[in-house]
């Protein structure tokens, strides 16, 4: 399980990496506006939607960037350009 600090790290690192601002990405990630300053906040979430942002961030990681060693990444996805 990924926690809700590890998720707002790796969305820095998704965000400072691609140009996109952390609300941006958290944004896209999590579904909903304030998701990431929700998370910054202090704000919790489920398990279920922790394992699905994660999957998401997992699926979209760009291949030039590694992924933190700290933070277990989720398999990404083979099939989520036809999901999309």
């Amino acid at each position: 399980m990924i926690t809700v600090t590890k998720l707002i790290e790796i969305i820095d690192v998704m965000a400072a990496h691609s140009g996109l601002s952390p609300h941006s990405v958290g944004r896209y990630a999590g579904g909903s506006g304030d998701f990431y300053g929700r998370l910054r906040a202090g704000h919790d979430i489920t398990t279920r939607r922790a394992a699905r942002v994660a999957q998401w961030l997992s699926d979209h990681w760009p291949a030039d960037l590694e992924w933190p060693s700290d933070i277990p990444r989720p398999e990404p996805n083979p099939d989520r350009e036809k999901a999309a």
